[in-house]
């Protein structure tokens, strides 16, 4: 994979154009003053979660008492640096690390008691609901948790035009947590982000990283097009909403 495909480069390339780094820190510690806890959680299993680095830091905050951990993620480049994550952030921990999707991957054989995930853009909307079953009848022990970050409010002024715009695979955060009850389990915790975002002068990499989320095949050139007939200015998108939900299987 040439360094202009990595989802890596481009993922930190959109993070990078936003204030999120700060916002989750905050996130981190607000949500350690409420009653969620997770002291009880000694092995976690990360869907999708890139490098990691925002995964090794809710479970150094949060799930003190990991020993084990697993992730699954297909791109090369973020399962290196993902290593390297887990060496400085969860030193001791052994970990276990699967590079594939999710729908390749064979599953889990032992159950664990939490599980990570931010990667709800690249499954269906059938696909999560068979998901969602999947983690609450064979991936989660009695009394496990999930944790879910996506973005809140695809369709917020500034978001939902481009989305609309690039046929962005965005499932709703309200249609998220419904399948979620439908499949056992019970919210105890939600937590909502608002940023902002600069899309001036967007480089190859960060078009890139738009375009992986697209249904459609279509040319750089083309979301460069769409970039600045939306933001003839660079003008800043600043109601960027991203959040958080903890669910725990009562069953």
């Amino acid at each position: 994979m040439s360094t202009d495909e990595s989802y890596f480069r481009g993922y930190g390339g959109y993070v990078n154009r936003q204030n999120y780094k700060e916002l989750f820190t905050d996130m981190l510690s607000k949500v350690q003053s409420t009653d969620v806890k997770l002291g009880s959680v000694r092995s976690c299993l990360a869907i999708g979660p890139g490098g990691g680095e925002y995964e090794t830091e809710f479970l150094k905050h949060h799930a003190p008492n990991i020993s084990k951990f697993l992730a699954v993620e297909p791109d090369h480049e973020s399962v290196e640096q993902l290593r390297a994550s887990l060496a400085i952030g969860l030193p001791g921990v052994e970990s276990q690390l699967f590079e594939t999707t999710v729908q390749n991957w064979e599953g889990l054989s032992d159950p664990v008691d939490l599980i990570l995930f931010q990667s709800l853009y690249y499954f269906t909307a059938d696909e999560l609901k068979e998901l969602f079953v999947r983690m609450h009848d064979h991936w989660l022990t009695s009394g496990g948790y999930v944790a879910i970050m996506s973005a809140s409010r695809p369709k917020a002024p500034g978001r939902e035009e481009i989305w609309q715009k690039l046929d962005v695979l965005a499932p709703l955060w309200e249609d998220v947590q419904a399948d979620m009850q439908k499949a056992g389990f019970t919210k105890i915790y939600e937590y909502e982000m608002e940023g902002k975002m600069d899309l001036t002068n967007p480089d190859e990499s960060l078009l890139r990283f738009y375009r992986r989320h697209m249904t459609r095949s279509v040319t750089i050139d083309y979301i460069r097009d769409v970039m600045k007939e939306l933001y003839p200015e660079g003008k800043l998108l600043a109601d960027t909403f991203d959040g958080m939900a903890i669910f725990k299987r009562t069953n």
